[in-house]
């Protein structure tokens, strides 16, 4: 069984120290580093005096796997705090003894703890397979968690830090989807951690998610025909400005293009008669078409949708003809649609242009993804079964089709109602007989009726 001590030695007594008598023992008195010192002086063998002082942190002193006794510095100066690292290196010996790690493997992660933060988040980061959008979001996500919460080594990835800091984001309105979205990368940070040997365990596995059912943020709707209509119209429109450069090179190095108005607008139907989301459209190349085929469609490459799973989608005739127009002379590699960084704020122009509110009287708005939304809805009223619009929109579950992205109108379920046949008796071939309840108080309209006297 190991121990905690702090160390005793014994030293000269300082220069200038004044030596007194305290509770029947000889102590001395000296300013060390402009604070007053004190210390019990002894006599050595020899008749010398010197001062006894023990250390300020605790040792602890432990038999190691080999079965070798240990003494190491705690670096606590409480004792509490000693006793759980001396447990620790208690606990390290005996997986070494029952071989589940190897002395070299507990070295690697007993150096891997004192790492900091930092490295541990740019060696997790390069093990992620997922795009380079991913990447960066992850690493986004766990470096403004460790500026937060303070993160500097592992010890400091506390779970009641990181809830605390949740409840904190959620009173300040952020959404529970964003809330989650620093829980799921804090907990898989972490889950590596401990796969690696770097950590005991997750202190973030049983951190419940905020429910985004019961937190609903922005609802956004989809746009009319004409709404849709007037949006690409007002994107031609659009006057002529120096536009932002696109958002790179695109793949065999050519440079990217400008994007006009008019290159706006063919994005807008081309959002909207697919479904596609704007990253998917961004890293659509002209290779990725099929417009003379018998079923002229595009695929989408599995490293380039958000479900990570590649489709073959069909096309519309209107498609297919914007499509060859845009891609006529371009190379294989090239963009079918050259996206700038600043399409958001340019969408909310044209929309301002158009006329189009940005929140309707239901609180609903109107945004770029609303391109997606419209498709789902556009499926819905054209009696889209279901389970083909979900196939179409590539959702996992077939509630994101319907609860979603399908935007029932008042107005379709007015006219699915006028659809059914009627549900009234038919007419009596007979008048019918004097009805038995109360006639109606309503007042009737034109002239008085004179009762005749009986």
């Amino acid at each position: 069984m190991g121990s905690v001590f702090r160390k005793t030695t014994t030293r000269p007594v300082p220069a200038g120290a004044k030596i007194s008598t305290q509770g029947g023992r000889l102590v001395a008195r000296w300013d060390g580093k402009g604070k007053r010192a004190m210390a019990p002086v002894v006599t050595l063998p020899d008749g010398r005096q010197a001062i006894r002082q023990e250390s300020s942190t605790y040792f602890a002193k432990y038999r190691d796997h080999d079965g070798t006794v240990k003494v190491v510095p705690t670096k606590c100066q409480d004792k509490s705090a000693a006793e759980h690292f001396l447990a620790n290196l208690e606990k390290r010996a005996d997986r070494i003894r029952a071989e589940v790690v190897t002395p070299e493997e507990d070295r690697r992660a007993d150096t891997a703890r004192r790492v900091g933060i930092d490295q541990h988040i740019d060696d997790y980061v390069s093990t992620l397979t997922g795009n380079a959008m991913h990447r960066t979001n992850t690493r986004g996500y766990l470096e403004r968690l460790r500026d937060a919460l303070g993160w500097s080594a592992l010890a400091d990835l506390k779970r009641d830090r990181l809830e605390l800091w949740l409840a904190g984001e959620a009173l300040k309105k952020r959404s529970a989807r964003s809330r989650n979205a620093y829980r799921v990368a804090a907990s898989g940070f972490c889950s590596w951690l401990a796969t690696a040997g770097r950590l005991a365990g997750n202190p973030f596995a049983r951190l419940p998610k905020a429910s985004e059912k019961a937190d609903p943020r922005r609802p956004r709707r989809a746009l009319t025909p004409d709404e849709l209509g007037k949006l690409m119209a007002a994107a031609q429109q659009a006057p002529a400005r120096r536009p932002l450069k696109s958002a790179g090179k695109v793949e065999g190095g050519r440079p990217a293009e400008r994007m006009t108005g008019a290159d706006r607008a063919d994005l807008y139907l081309f959002l909207a008669g697919t479904g596609l989301r704007v990253n998917e459209a961004r890293l659509l190349r002209v290779a990725d078409l099929d417009l003379d085929g018998e079923s002229p469609g595009m695929s989408l490459r599995a490293g380039t949708t958000k479900n990570k799973q590649g489709a073959i989608l069909p096309l519309r005739a209107d498609l297919i003809a914007m499509l060859r127009r845009r891609v006529d002379g371009r190379r294989p590699a090239d963009a079918v649609f050259n996206i700038p960084a600043d399409l958001i704020r340019r969408f909310h122009a044209d929309r301002k242009r158009a006329g189009i509110p940005l929140e309707d009287d239901r609180g609903r708005r109107v945004d770029l993804h609303s391109l997606r939304t419209t498709f789902g809805t556009l499926l819905a009223a054209s009696g889209v079964p279901l389970t083909v619009a979900q196939r179409l929109m590539r959702h996992s579950d077939p509630k994101l089709t319907s609860n979603i992205y399908t935007d029932v109108r008042v107005a379709d379920m007015r006219a699915a109602i006028e659809a059914m046949p009627s549900v009234a008796p038919a007419a009596p071939s007979v008048a019918p007989a004097a009805p038995s309840v109360a006639p109606s108080v309503a007042p009737t309209r034109g002239k008085r009726v004179q009762r005749k006297s009986s």
